[in-house]
């Protein structure tokens, strides 16, 4: 049987401002709410929430390992974590396995991205809650459809724009390579890279730079974000967006329409990001009522509500059933969840990604051609 809870527990939880209570807006009133019928539902428990940084020194990872060596004693039962610092935490034994706590039913339900991004050598480590896709937003009025492969985009004669700046590779070329066929690791798990694969997604940005299909300015956008008001000013017929912006958006985007990211030959990928609930006491009773509170805010209805007010995506299939399929939009997103695979962290990548990113850099500048490009980023990580 479960740890019986001690009376006038107190389940303290550190997050983020906009994942809190403390948001204002619909979404931290509908998670206040669902904060209080859980206590309502556990009498001796109350449940408090303590704001932190997302990232960087004060953030929630850092102060995670501060505490844990320096005042255990101020450590939280729950914290909400980014997917891509999970398995950091995991690895540094700053949250505790779930695999006997979580309900087998709740994980089976999960969406394979977030299978993939909650599990660290096979064991199960938290539980992605939210979720952000990356997808192709296009005018509608200049594309009658979206093109769905590279040949489609160098014949159409339009400007395609996505992230290809900053310090690692995009996610924009990450998808790129996985949809060619690309693997991110070996059967051991250890970072792994196709060097005619990554020649070939080169092949394809270096063919759009000299098409005119790829502009120059791709190199100064280092997020979706950034390359958004270059599609707004329609001054590119089709731009990498996040589904956070373009459901935020899509009200105002009268003739904007939405797609798959094209890929070589037509296959559908992309890469989701989002947050983690992760268990960090191990006091066993605590331990227990931490699952079960993870449990409740996943619970389809609950777990529907927060997200589409907060302006994120379900992780669970069920919930995407809460809020139904009519809409286009939501039945796409749905399916571009199924097809999501989560960006690359852990020892070694860091490398890695910067230099891929040196690569895109060459070959949109026209310093090397991808195969020289492809060569030497893979001689440098052998270095």
């Amino acid at each position: 049987p479960p740890p019986s809870a001690p009376t006038g527990i107190t389940l303290t939880i550190w997050t983020i401002e906009p994942l809190s209570p403390a948001q204002s807006g619909e979404s931290g009133r509908i998670l206040a709410h669902q904060l209080t019928e859980f206590e309502a539902a556990h009498p001796d428990v109350a449940v408090e929430c303590i704001l932190k940084k997302p990232y960087g020194k004060g953030g929630i990872l850092d102060f995670l390992r501060t505490a844990s060596a320096a005042a255990p004693a101020v450590l939280p039962d729950l914290v909400a974590i980014d997917m891509a610092e999970l398995g950091e935490a995991a690895r540094a034994g700053l949250v505790q396995p779930l695999d006997d706590l979580i309900s087998s039913k709740l994980v089976k339900n999960l969406f394979p991205f977030a299978h993939q991004a909650c599990r660290l050598e096979g064991q199960l480590v938290g539980i992605p809650f939210e979720a952000d896709v990356e997808h192709l937003a296009y005018n509608a009025a200049q594309l009658e459809s979206p093109p769905l492969t590279w040949t489609e985009v160098l014949t159409e004669g339009i400007t395609y724009v996505f992230p290809a700046g900053g310090e690692q590779v995009s996610n924009a070329f990450l998808i790129q390579y996985l949809a060619a066929g690309g693997q991110l690791f070996d059967e051991d798990g250890r970072p792994a890279l196709d060097e005619d694969i990554l020649a070939e997604v080169l092949g394809f940005y270096r063919d759009g730079r000299e098409a005119g299909v790829i502009p120059p300015s791709v190199l100064g956008f280092k997020t979706l974000d950034d390359c958004w008001p270059l599609y707004l000013s329609a001054k590119a017929t089709m731009a990498h967006v996040s589904s956070q912006r373009f459901m935020a958006d899509r009200e105002l985007l009268k003739s904007t329409a939405f797609g798959p990211i094209p890929t070589r030959d037509g296959t559908v990928v992309t890469i989701a990001q989002g947050w983690a609930w992760a268990v960090v006491t191990d006091d066993p009773a605590r331990r227990d009522l931490a699952a079960r509170l993870i449990e409740w805010l996943l619970e389809p209805e609950n777990s529907a509500a927060w997200n589409r007010a907060a302006g994120h995506l379900p992780t669970r299939r069920a919930a995407f059933e809460v809020w139904g399929t009519r809409d286009p939009y939501i039945a796409f997103l749905k399916g571009q969840l199924e097809a999501a695979h989560v960006r690359p962290s852990g020892p070694g990548w860091d490398e890695i990604l910067a230099a891929l990113q040196k690569a895109v850099r060459d070959v949109l500048t026209g310093q090397a051609s991808p195969k020289e490009a492809a060569a030497s980023a893979l001689a440098a990580l052998e270095r």
